[in-house]
């Protein structure tokens, strides 16, 4: 059985909508399939490889969560703890938000403003690719957003979550989010081509994404303002993403029971992943996606690390927006599931 045929058709539908590149790598046991679409970028035409660096933009969260379930496992917090207790700066931003706490944050239900829209809507372009933001800068942009104080009974994503868990874990650590996360995921779970991304352009090769500005296409492959960024700011490869997935559900990055209480939290589970129970009958996986601006992402793994499947999608070029989901977004999700599900 061919394992990639869905995401092969799915890549020349993006193709033939404008889409720079589509890279996949899908893996059934000992089988795997990896493929590529399109370019690496448009200057030089230079053909798109699955082993090409791209923006993971939000699919980075459990990687973050790693390292806060490894302090919760060494006794150094606990998740019901309120935030204020490691990070009194918290409270100073958010002064009525005193209840919040680290499972809250974990598990989207904080009810936090998300700063990244008032981000990308207050910023120019050359702001947004040059100036380099702290965790306190954008906490404090989304203080300026009025809600009444969490923690909230709904699912509510924010990145403004991950930041201030990105704090904490500088906190804690001593140590500069990079550092933490290469020593604890990127390391042991042998991802090679997967770092937090620092000021300036990106090192290649790299998949480049483009923006239009004023109807002219822009290269906006180099983002500062997520640079460091616990939401935002990983970049990695579809092969390496899914060896993180592989090393998280078998117990090779935190302990088994660790693990378990996460997917099996109530009422959300807790770390940026969704179980399922409606790709495999009798069969639960996890579903991770990240995306914004041109790049978008998803991965589909079961419980056993055995079937998995990786998409990222580079974005035909388009007007900055964080308010609405592309259509070829939603084409890719379904051409995962549909992979996935030939899989069972």
């Amino acid at each position: 059985m061919k394992l990639a045929a869905e995401l092969e058709a799915f890549s020349g539908d993006a193709s033939a909508q404008g889409a720079p590149a589509v890279v996949f790598h899908v893996r059934n046991g000992d089988q795997e399939d990896l493929g590529a679409t399109g370019v690496k970028d448009l200057e030089s035409d230079t053909k798109a490889l699955p082993t090409h660096k791209t923006w993971i933009i939000g699919a980075g969260t459990p990687m973050v969560a790693v390292s806060v379930m490894k302090l919760v496992e060494a006794g150094a917090i606990n998740l019901d703890d309120p935030v204020s207790i490691h990070l009194p700066e918290f409270t100073a931003i958010f002064p009525l938000w005193g209840r919040v706490t680290i499972r809250d944050l974990l598990g989207s239900t904080s009810g936090l403003p998300d700063y990244f829209p008032p981000l990308i809507e207050s910023r120019n372009l050359d702001e947004l690719q040059t100036r380099l933001l702290t965790f306190e800068e954008r906490l404090r942009i989304a203080a300026g957003l009025e809600l009444p104080p969490g923690p909230v009974t709904y699912l509510a994503w924010s990145a403004t979550d991950w930041e201030v868990l990105g704090w904490l874990l500088e906190r804690k650590y001593n140590s500069g989010l990079a550092e933490i996360l290469t020593k604890d995921v990127f390391v042991p779970a042998g991802m090679n081509d997967t770092h937090m991304a620092a000021a300036g352009p990106p090192p290649e090769p790299m998949l480049h994404g483009y923006v239009l500005e004023n109807g002219n296409r822009r290269d906006f492959t180099r983002v500062d303002a997520v640079a460091g960024s616990a939401d935002s700011g990983i970049i990695s490869t579809v092969e390496d993403i899914n060896k993180f997935l592989a090393a998280l559900t078998t117990g090779r990055l935190i302990r088994e029971d660790t693990w378990k209480g996460m997917v099996e939290a109530v009422p959300f589970s807790l770390g940026g992943i969704r179980p399922s129970d409606g790709v495999c009958p009798g069969q639960r996986h996890i579903i991770v996606s990240g995306g914004g601006g041109p790049y978008s992402v998803q991965s589909i793994s079961s419980l056993d690390g055995q079937q998995q499947v990786t998409v990222a999608t580079v974005l035909p070029p388009g007007e900055l927006n964080v308010t609405e989901t592309p259509s070829l977004v939603r084409e890719m999700e379904d051409a995962v599931l549909r992979t996935a599900k030939r899989m069972c």
